[in-house]
């Protein structure tokens, strides 16, 4: 049994994304994700991988394929298909912490 802390996570990076693995299990794994204000995640898939990505603080938009936008707040968890294009940005006043639960693991183990 393991019991990880977001605050043991790399810290916030006013230069660049952090976007570091935090958890790694057979089946999936989590990343720690941590947008400055005015950071954004380049454009991307997972593959065959699903993904959660749970807002632990702060504020950020996603878009969708469409061009649709969502908030995602402190407390909000976002389901996306492997196949969908995550983008997400933090146009908050504050660091913006996610965390990004991947099944199957991602990248994929060969």
């Amino acid at each position: 049994m393991d019991i990880l802390t977001v605050a043991d996570a790399a810290p916030y990076d006013p230069d660049r994304v952090v976007a570091t693995p935090f958890a790694d299990g057979t089946h999936g794994n989590v990343r720690v994700i941590r947008l400055s204000p005015g950071q954004a995640l380049p454009p991307h898939t997972h593959g065959a991988s699903d993904l959660f990505l749970y807002a632990v603080e702060g504020t950020g938009t996603m878009t969708g394929s469409d061009g649709s936008e969502a908030a995602l707040a402190a407390g909000s968890l976002a389901q996306l298909a492997g196949e969908e294009e995550l983008r997400i940005r933090n146009d908050g006043t504050s660091g913006l912490t996610l965390l990004a639960f991947l099944a199957p693991v991602f990248p994929p183990q060969r």
